[in-house]
């Protein structure tokens, strides 16, 4: 017997009943701001802007969406290793899986390297724009 596979090209991710890091780390985030308030997180745009709300990152629906983009496409290059990280922490018995897991820690550390360098660099420039 052959059991079929359910189509998945449209399908949504998972939800998982852990709150988002803006609620989990919420009165982290107010003491230490991952970007300047009135500023646009998107690190193509930079603009400054007036906050309508305190709580606002973008200066546009269309910097959201850019910004969200690229936190998926990030997101799909680190789900694996997270995953092989998490497996194999806690292992004392198989050599195997702890150095998959330890490949995973070092692949993970690489890619949040590169990617923050990306965004700093790519803020850097977009803010020369608004200074100049």
């Amino acid at each position: 017997m052959t059991i079929r596979a359910e189509p998945v090209a449209d399908a949504v991710a998972p939800h998982f009943d852990v709150e988002a890091f803006a609620d989990f780390a919420f009165a982290e985030l107010l003491a230490c701001p991952l970007g300047e308030p009135g500023r646009c997180q998107n690190p193509d745009c930079q603009r400054p802007f007036d906050l309508r709300r305190d709580w606002q990152r973008y200066c546009s629906d269309a910097c959201r969406a850019a910004d969200k983009k690229e936190f998926r496409r990030v997101g799909l290059k680190a789900a694996p290793a997270l995953l092989a990280h998490r497996l194999g922490k806690y292992e004392t018995r198989d050599p195997a899986l702890r150095a998959l897991s330890a490949a995973a820690r070092r692949y993970l550390g690489e890619l949040q390297t590169h990617w923050l360098r990306s965004r700093r660099a790519r803020a850097e420039e977009a803010k020369g724009r608004f200074n100049a």
